[in-house]
């Protein structure tokens, strides 16, 4: 055997032929994932390897060579030939499952994307502030919302994970026209037939109420603004007088202080000019 077609042989050996598809299944049914690539006879396969990574970092990984065999995954999990079933499919089973075979004719790698899906729960009803809002709660994928209304409204939407994976997502149609009496939802999922819609009535005027509850916290604010000045502009005249009251007392305790030391120093002079008489008296003597 030449040199060129030695090398051909071991690039053939070590060929990588590479597929990815995407898989969906309903939750609480049975997930199957086949390989793509179908070998001519079970003897053939000389290794096949599924390595499993889930939406939530979480690996499981089997091995089969010959007669041994290596899993780590759940028992909800099953092998069979070149398959994979996953009964009883729930969202934490989202994720890649990737199956190596390996074989006399090359390596065959099969990417799949599982994704399970569940169908969400949709409502459409007046908040406490009296806006509507549309939810689609525990659904999977998240589902996609939008509205349809008589005139153009502020729109809010809000997506949301909940403890189990599955999603929820809130949208609020704030109306700012009172012309506006009816507004739609519309909710589209994989597991719908057809988008979802659902309307409701608007009483009239809410367009004004929804203004009026908006402002409430800003004129509460002015108010207590408007109330701190007149309180200030009430009691500084008062703070004013209490204040010339408070300086014209200490300037009376002042003198009153400066008069008795006054008094208690005047016993002092005089006998001291006592003192200076009589010596002056015996000096002349």
């Amino acid at each position: 055997m030449s040199f060129l077609q030695t090398m051909s042989l071991v690039v053939c050996l070590v060929l990588f032929i590479s597929v990815v598809t995407a898989v969906s299944v309903l939750r609480g049914e049975t997930a199957i994932l086949e390989c793509e690539h179908k070998v001519p006879t079970r003897d053939s396969i000389i290794m096949i390897t599924w390595k499993v990574r889930r939406l939530d970092n979480t690996h499981c990984y089997y091995s089969k060579a010959e007669n041994k065999k290596f899993s780590n995954c759940s028992d909800r999990t099953e092998f069979n030939s070149t398959s994979l079933r996953i009964y009883n499919a729930t969202v934490t089973d989202d994720g890649t499952y990737t199956c190596e075979i390996v074989t006399a004719e090359g390596t065959f790698i099969n990417q799949i994307s599982l994704q399970v899906l569940v169908e969400p729960s949709v409502t459409l009803l007046l908040n406490k502030l009296g806006v509507p809002e549309c939810r689609a709660h525990g659904g999977n994928p998240a589902a996609n919302m939008w509205w349809t209304a008589e005139a153009v409204g502020s729109i809010s939407t809000n997506t949301a994970m909940q403890p189990d994976r599955s999603w929820t997502v809130t949208s609020t149609y704030t109306v700012t026209s009172n012309n506006v009496t009816q507004v739609t939802c519309l909710v589209s999922h994989p597991t719908f037939a057809q988008p979802q819609n659902h309307s409701i009535s608007i009483p009239p005027n809410k367009g004004d109420k929804y203004l009026l509850l908006s402002m409430i916290p800003l004129a509460f604010l002015v108010i207590l603004i408007i109330i701190g000045f007149l309180l200030f502009w009430t009691m500084s005249p008062r703070f004013r007088t209490c204040l010339s009251k408070e300086i014209k007392n200490t300037t009376v305790t002042q003198q009153d202080n400066n008069d008795q030391n006054k008094e208690d120093v005047e016993p002092y002079a005089c006998y001291t000019q006592r003192i200076n008489t009589i010596y002056n008296s015996v000096s002349e003597i």
